[in-house]
């Protein structure tokens, strides 16, 4: 067995075993510039809450999330239904914290941010009761969310004219098992619109690969509940959407080579979709 065959296979056990992880995401500096909408919602993160507003708007949200603790978070969007409350979400991760309730539903979110970094993702939000929870898993392959990380939060009607969503440099869709992307990548700042056109939940991991390095040295180097990896940097991303729905996340580009990746897990088999392979490697120039 290879090295990166052995890893896929640790990596399918941890994923049986943490299968609400979302995975590596979004980083990026504080500074940035791009037009995007009014930063709506600022979250941090630590071992294990987070600190953010109990309410936000409906529409088109600009979140941010900033990591003050020691490991990778995330902040994934769950929107509930009307018979379930944020403790019938705590009762269920309790019972089997080894997937997703199947009556939540995804509206994406800030993914994986390095401590000391702070990351922004756009993301539509209807009006509803939901929870948010960070999925990672930690070196035991628990996802943070078992640890106690997620809160309550409620989304409320606007009385203001809808908003519309950022302009998007580049659409990326994503299908079962697969990614496509409808121009070239540039080396710059740019808006990146994730488009979910199958029928499973998806999410992109952007990976800055180190030189000589592929994204399945990414992929065998990665472990649970580090930060770093040897092969590579995330550099930005989404946390997982439904099927049906968008979201964007933006990426401040170097020339180099680049990897993409979905983490999720199928609900059946529980591989992981890039075992499936849903993975892209790109050049940007």
């Amino acid at each position: 067995m290879t090295p990166v065959l052995r890893n896929c296979v640790n990596l399918l056990r941890a994923f049986r075993t943490a299968s609400l992880v979302c995975a590596w995401s979004l980083v990026m500096l504080s500074g940035w510039s791009w037009a995007v909408p009014t930063e709506d919602a600022a979250f941090t993160a630590q071992e294990f809450a987070f600190a953010g507003p109990d309410r936000i708007a409906e529409g088109w949200r600009s979140i941010r999330l900033t990591n003050q603790g020691r490991d990778l978070h995330q902040i994934q969007f769950l929107k509930l239904p009307e018979n379930k409350t944020a403790e019938d979400f705590r009762a269920a991760i309790k019972a089997d914290w080894s997937k997703m309730p199947s009556w939540v539903q995804r509206a994406g979110g800030v993914n994986s941010v390095t401590p000391g970094r702070d990351a922004v993702a756009v993301i539509r939000l209807e009006p509803g009761d939901y929870v948010v929870i960070c999925g990672i898993p930690d070196v035991r392959g628990k996802p943070h969310v078992v640890h106690g990380m997620m809160r309550p939060l409620r989304v409320t009607p606007s009385v203001e004219s809808a908003n519309s969503p950022p302009a998007a440099d580049v659409i990326l869709t994503a299908r079962d098992f697969s990614f496509a992307m409808d121009r070239v990548l540039k080396a710059g700042p740019q808006t990146v619109r994730l488009r979910n056109e199958g029928r499973q939940a998806h999410e992109v991991v952007f990976v800055h690969l180190t030189p000589g390095a592929s994204v399945e040295d990414f992929l065998d180097a990665f472990m649970p509940g580090s930060p770093n990896n040897q092969a590579g940097l995330p550099l930005g991303g989404l946390v997982g959407i439904d099927p049906g729905r968008d979201g964007f996340f933006l990426v401040d580009l170097k020339p180099g080579r680049y990897g993409l990746l979905c983490f999720l897990p199928d609900p059946v088999t529980r591989a992981p979709h890039f075992a499936n392979g849903m993975l892209l490697t790109v050049d940007v120039r």
